[in-house]
C-alpha cells in the first residue's frame, strides 16, 4: 500500500546538506526530535549539524514551519568522516556517532548536557563493521541495533553497562531480507520488532519492512 504524507515540517534556518538520520528523545517531559545533517560522502566537512526541536503534534494541516531549533554543533576528535547513524540513549539522553566507510567503524559519544557552542565527541570505540548505515536503541535503553547493507547486528545488556561497554561485546546476527538502499532502521516503541526503511531509488517506493521480535 502507498503511505499517505500526514505532515511536512519546514525547518527556519537549516540548510540540508546531507541529511541522515532522524531520532527522538525525552527529555523534561518533552519529546523532541533530532535531525542530523551528518553525511560526508567525501570527509569535506569539518563540522557536522543536528538540528533538535520540540515534536510536532499532528493537527488537520499538511505542513508545519518549525522555527524554535537548536542547532548542535559537531566536531570529530579525529579528522572528517562520513557518518550516517545518530543513536539517542533514553536512559541518559547522551548522543552517539557512528562512522560507516572506515573497514573498522567508530563510535563517537557526547555526553547530555549540551552546553558548548561546538561539541567535541568523544572516541569511544573502533569496531570491526564496515557501511554502518543507521542504528537505534531500544526504549528501556537496553537493546542495540546496528545495520549495514546486508546484515542487522543485535546486542542486549546483562547489567547495568553503558552503550560503550555493551558494543564492546560480540552482536548477534538477526535475520534480514536486505532491501535495495535499505538505510533506515528503529525500533518500535512498544518493543515488539522493529522496521527498516528503504531509500527511494529511481522514484520507486520505498518500502517499510516490520520485524516481529519471536
Amino acid at each position: 500500500d502507498h503511505a499517505k504524507i500526514k505532515l511536512v515540517c519546514k525547518l527556519t534556518n537549516a540548510t540540508n546538506r546531507d541529511w541522515e538520520e532522524i531520532r527522538i528523545s525525552r527529555d523534561k517531559g518533552k519529546n523532541y526530535l533530532y535531525v542530523g545533517d551528518i553525511g560526508d560522502n567525501k570527509a569535506e566537512y569539518n563540522l557536522k549539524l543536528i538540528y533538535r526541536f520540540e515534536e510536532p503534534q499532528l493537527t488537520n494541516a499538511n505542513e508545519m514551519i518549525i522555527e524554535d531549533i537548536d542547532t548542535l554543533i559537531l566536531k570529530m576528535p579525529d579528522g572528517r568522516r562520513d557518518t550516517e547513524s545518530i543513536m539517542i540513549d533514553p536512559l541518559t539522553n547522551d548522543l552517539y556517532l557512528l562512522s560507516k566507510r572506515e573497514d573498522s567503524i567508530r563510535l563517537y559519544l557526547k555526553q547530555y548536557p549540551f552546553l558548548s557552542d561546538t561539541l567535541i565527541l568523544d572516541k569511544m570505540l573502533t569496531m570491526p563493521f564496515h557501511n554502518i548505515v543507521s542504528a537505534d536503541i531500544s526504549a528501556d535503553g537496553q537493546e542495540v541495533l546496528m545495520k549495514n547493507y546486508d546484515k542487522i547486528l543485535y546486542w542486549k545488556k546483562s547489567g547495568e553497562e553503558s552503550i560503550s561497554q555493551l558494543l564492546e561485546k560480540e552482536p548477534i546476527m538477526l535475520p534480514y531480507k536486505p532491501e535495495k538502499q535499505g538505510e533506515a532502521i528503529t525500533w518500535a516503541l512498544d518493543g515488539a520488532g522493529f522496521y527498516t526503511l528503504s531509500e527511494s531509488p529511481n522514484d520507486e517506493w520505498a518500502s517499510l519492512m516490520f520485524y516481529k521480535r519471536k
